[in-house]
């Protein structure tokens, strides 16, 4: 028998698995025979009117191999699309769909049975990817150069037996359904979801249970309070679907009756994991359950607030004991987020009553520098000049009272980086002292000074700190972070990070700007052209050139790199 060996050079490779698969042919074998054989012939004809090889179709999952980038993607999208039409008339229980993963490298064949690379990690991608939908490898995306399809990146993932980390990216124009994980939304940019599940009440007599009720619509009223936290009710007709979907966590609550004693409780779980993140538990009689019901909401949120929202600081402005104090504090950190003049106006008024109630406490002192310093970055200041001596003089006020935090001091290394006086702010920045290392800002504002020190390897470590302490990120972060990335020759990674902080701030220069120029280098030629009208569109008024020159780089080969990407893609006037 003669072997037959043969190399098919650089393909795309695409697989995929149907969702649920032995569940539907637990529930009906038969029906799932029908459907897995209707699905074999309708991926037959897609695969092949786009040019592609099916490599095999075993049970619920097949391999394909195309030529092209482009037609494995049409390929892919045809087939969701139409299984999709198909489902409008299967009930939901019996639908079934495929996730597809896709990768390019080199593929072999030896006795019909396709081998490489390509294929193991195409396999690998498609098990993260969301049901009906498809997620491809950064070799796909950058093979594809075509601004029409739109995708998601989910940053470098740790595949299963591969030993490199691979970049994700998701197309986002297919219906799929499933929930976000923690490892898909790594930049944490978005506001956490949080279901309200039913209270349980099992054991409990009439007036205990009654008294159930109200403490849960005090917990969804309270939670509903918090900024920048989406509360579901899953009693409401439409949270029950949006508990499977869209929920990051779950608030599992219930009472427990034995006599005339009762426990309360209540669990923060995280879906992706089902680990409890928090646990609450309280005992009263029976006659106290009712009035337990507003310190019980206030403690749970207020909770939530912290582990999800404000993050690691939130414990050290609790050291202020004082709840109005602490409140506008978290207050002016919600409206700073909000990256708006009027957000920053508010901020700085709230953290200025925190230091003129607590003139002797070094936390109303440092926040008042930082914000403004922020309105003097952003051009929100009406006198940027005065913004920068102000805060200057509050983050001395906090050094001398022994700022913990350290913030101070990055507030003032900041303010000499932006003032041009390099050495100076890297004798701030080398003095920096942190005695409680949980404010995200001060590693933050350290990241974006040694970023125009050309020190980006250490930018990337102090951001990916400021990120790991904060439930929701302050998108200047991530925005550092693909700058810092960019400046290290780590293209894909910054252009990806770029790509996610503009879903959530689509006119950030910044981003837009490494975002075209990691696409430049990449070869990526018609979405960074893409990119580069937006930037014109965006900022018609800029003088993009005397922005990067105006900017404190201080390593002139990396501003002359990226203006010559600029200049490729369109974003800067060839001379």
């Amino acid at each position: 028998m003669t072997s037959t060996k043969q190399i098919l050079g650089e393909q795309v490779a695409l697989n995929a698995d149907v969702v649920g698969y032995s569940r539907l042919m637990a529930d009906d074998f038969e029906a799932t025979t029908n459907t897995m054989d209707e699905l074999h012939e309708l991926v037959t004809a897609k695969v092949a009117e786009g040019d592609g090889i099916v490599a095999n179709f075993v049970g619920d999952s097949f391999m394909a191999v195309f030529n092209d980038a482009i037609d494995a993607v049409k390929t892919s999208i045809a087939i969701s699309t139409d299984i999709e039409v198909r489902n409008a008339d299967v009930p939901q229980s019996r639908q079934a769909r495929f996730r597809m993963g896709l990768d390019q490298g080199a593929v072999g064949v030896s006795e019909g049975r396709y081998h490489g690379d390509a294929l193991n990690i195409a396999a690998r991608i498609q098990a993260i990817a969301h049901p009906g939908g498809m997620s491809v490898s950064g070799r796909v995306y950058r093979a594809l150069d075509e601004p029409a399809l739109r995708f998601t990146p989910i940053g470098r993932q740790r595949l299963k037996n591969i030993p490199e980390q691979i970049e994700v990216y998701e197309f986002v124009d297919l219906p799929t359904e499933g929930r976000i994980t923690t490892e898909r939304r790594t930049l944490s940019l978005e506001s956490p979801t949080l279901a309200v599940l039913p209270i349980h009440t099992e054991g409990a007599d009439d007036a205990v249970r009654g008294a159930a009720s109200v403490i849960r619509a005090d917990l969804v009223h309270r939670l509903a309070q918090v900024p920048q936290l989406v509360v579901v009710d899953a009693n409401s007709p439409d949270g029950a679907g949006h508990v499977e979907t869209t929920a990051r966590y779950m608030l599992d609550s219930g009472v427990h009756q034995a006599g005339d004693a009762v426990r309360v409780y209540a669990s923060l779980i995280d879906v992706t994991t089902m680990n409890v993140v928090k646990a609450h538990k309280w005992t009263t009689r029976v006659d106290g359950v009712f009035a337990l019901s507003d310190e019980l909401a206030d403690e749970v949120a207020r909770a939530i607030e912290i582990e999800l929202v404000v993050g690691e600081p939130a414990g050290i402005y609790a050291e202020l004991d004082d709840p109005v104090a602490i409140e506008r504090i978290y207050l002016g950190w919600y409206h700073l987020t909000t990256n708006t003049r009027e957000g920053w106006a508010r901020a700085l008024g709230l953290f200025e009553q925190v230091a003129e109630s607590h003139p002797d406490r070094p936390y109303g002192h440092v926040l008042s520098a930082f914000a403004n310093w922020v309105g003097a970055a952003n051009g929100w200041a009406p006198d940027r000049g005065g913004a920068l001596l102000e805060a200057r003089d509050q983050a001395r006020i906090a050094l001398e009272m022994g700022d913990p935090t350290g913030m101070a001091r990055a507030v003032e290394a900041a303010i000499l980086m932006s003032e041009g006086r390099v050495d100076a702010a890297l004798v701030a920045i080398e003095d920096l002292e942190i005695i409680r290392p949980t404010c995200d800002v001060t590693f933050g504002l350290e990241g974006s000074v040694r970023r125009y020190l050309g020190q980006w390897e250490e930018a990337v470590d102090l951001v990916d700190v400021a990120m790991r302490l904060t439930g929701v990120n302050k998108p200047w972060y991530p925005t550092v972070k693909a700058c810092s990335l960019f400046m290290g020759g780590r293209l894909e990674e910054a252009a990806s990070v770029a790509e996610a902080v503009l879903e959530h701030q689509p006119n950030n220069l910044e981003a837009l700007l490494v975002l075209a120029g990691a696409q430049s280098e990449l070869g990526m030629d018609r979405r960074a052209r893409a990119t580069a009208q937006m930037i014109r569109e965006q900022f018609p008024s800029v003088d993009v050139e005397a922005w990067l020159d105006g900017s404190p780089y201080q390593d002139q080969e990396i501003v002359e790199r990226w203006k010559k990407d600029l200049v490729s893609a369109g974003a800067i006037e060839a001379d």
